[in-house]
């Protein structure tokens, strides 16, 4: 075959045509367009829409939460919650505490160290708290009994204004102090997270018992009486 007849050899484009096919953008029938990146993309957008959901579910169970724990009108605190039952014992640290405060009615510095030496019940109470005035009568019961017996008592009003934390100490004639504590600073001292809480500690400021629930001249007058038979000392 002469040179004259053999077929012209395909002509390869130059550098400045392959530049130019590269920088063309692709369309929606050009292979370059990948179906797979369009589902990777609504599948991410898809996530991120649920994520976000559910933080503001989480929101809004946590401020629906707050406003039920905390009744109306109470200053803001830690919102307790209310533990409508018998008191139970609560596993607890047994560590040496100190916590202060200012005194309900007269408005006077008081501390937890101005009590060492004796054994000190500590009750958390509200005057909005249904069980904390299911179980004030016996409290108080208990605190005259042991009075002579090295036993203080002192209350911790939390989440409270002070007009009805007065109108409470009125109305069941409660003999002993109370902190006014709308903020429930004293709570960080102490791990009370419910109300009604009771706390015992020994002569040496020593968490022996924490009693959550309502308390019984029963139940705190044992607990009482078994710290006393070891010298008022959890270690004995």
């Amino acid at each position: 075959m002469s040179e004259s007849e053999r077929p012209a050899a395909p002509v390869a484009p130059d550098a400045e045509d392959a530049g130019d096919a590269a920088e063309q953008p692709a369309t929606a029938t050009d292979p370059r367009r990948r179906p797979g990146s369009l589902v990777s993309r609504l599948v991410f957008r898809l996530v991120l829409a649920v994520l976000l959901a559910i933080v503001t579910a989480a929101g809004v169970r946590g401020v629906a939460h707050r406003l039920h724990s905390t009744p109306a009108g109470a200053a803001d605190g830690a919102g307790f919650t209310v533990a409508d039952q018998q008191a139970v014992d609560s596993d607890v640290p047994h560590r040496q505490v100190t916590f202060q405060g200012r005194l309900l009615v007269a408005g006077q510095a008081w501390s937890s160290a101005s009590a060492r030496g004796r054994v000190l019940v500590v009750n958390f109470w509200a005057s909005w708290c249904g069980p904390c005035r299911a179980e004030q009568p016996g409290l108080v019961q208990v605190a005259r009994a042991f009075q002579r017996r090295s036993v203080d008592f002192v209350g911790v009003d939390v989440e409270d204004t002070r007009t009805a934390a007065l109108a409470y100490v009125h109305e069941f004639q409660v003999p002993y102090l109370s902190l006014f504590d709308p903020s429930a600073v004293t709570a960080t001292r102490l791990p009370a997270v419910a109300l009604p809480t009771t706390f015992i500690l020994d002569r040496d400021g020593v968490i022996a018992y924490q009693l959550t629930g309502k308390t019984t001249v029963a139940i705190l007058s044992a607990r009482l009486q078994a710290l006393l038979a070891r010298g008022g000392r959890w270690q004995g």
